[in-house]
């Protein structure tokens, strides 16, 4: 009988086993140190820049303001609220020095992420307006050219030192089983021939 079923059968199995080691030694690793950057990345992690904290009262406005250094790149920017409750609500609404508007959003959400083409060297507002019934506390988030951001590149970044591992092991469980179902259906067909071929024996 031929080997080829079992050998991918194997195959699979010995990728299913690397991606438990591998998730397991992410785990161990992460819940030490759970109380320095944890395990999944913050909000201000995945962003190159960070507004300090502000209080928003109801029926309130705040703007905060961004200066970009760079053209023709996009602008990836979120609003943070820390202390989100459900019935919280705001509206965003974006503009340069000149009035030109580049987007108006209302957002229950605690963190929502939007971004658009900077068409110059220039200072944006963000004009948060506090739509809700209670107090907020809300930051804001930027990052020019996110695909260069420090949450991509950075190696000790949480994002790649723990999800981007655990996504592999992830593709790796899938190919796994499918290894071993193929290996199953490789067994069964050659089983079968050969039960076939000794027929004529």
């Amino acid at each position: 009988m031929k080997k080829r079923g079992p050998v991918v059968a194997i195959a699979g199995g010995i990728l299913i086993t690397i991606a438990f080691l591998v998730s397991y030694s992410i785990m161990e690793r992460a819940g030490s140190s759970l109380g320095t950057n944890g395990f999944f990345p913050s909000p201000e992690s995945m962003f190159d820049e960070t507004s300090e904290k502000e209080t928003v009262n109801p029926g309130t406005t705040y703007t905060f303001s961004h200066t970009t250094s760079s053209s023709q790149v996009p602008l990836m920017w979120g609003l943070y609220i820390t202390d989100y409750k459900p019935e919280d609500q705001v509206a965003v609404n974006v503009t340069n020095m000149f009035g030109d508007k580049f987007g108006s959003y209302v957002e229950s959400d605690p963190i929502f992420i939007k971004s658009f083409t900077i068409p110059k060297v220039d200072t944006y507002s963000f004009d948060v307006t506090n739509t809700g019934k209670s107090s907020i506390t809300a930051e804001m988030l930027f990052s020019e050219n996110p695909e260069k951001s420090k949450a991509l590149t950075d190696p000790n970044s949480p994002f790649n030192k723990n999800i981007v591992p655990l996504a592999a092991a992830g593709f790796m469980v899938i190919f796994g089983i499918i290894a071993i179902i193929v290996g199953i259906v490789l067994c069964v067909m050659d089983w079968r021939k050969s039960r076939n071929q000794s027929r004529y024996v």
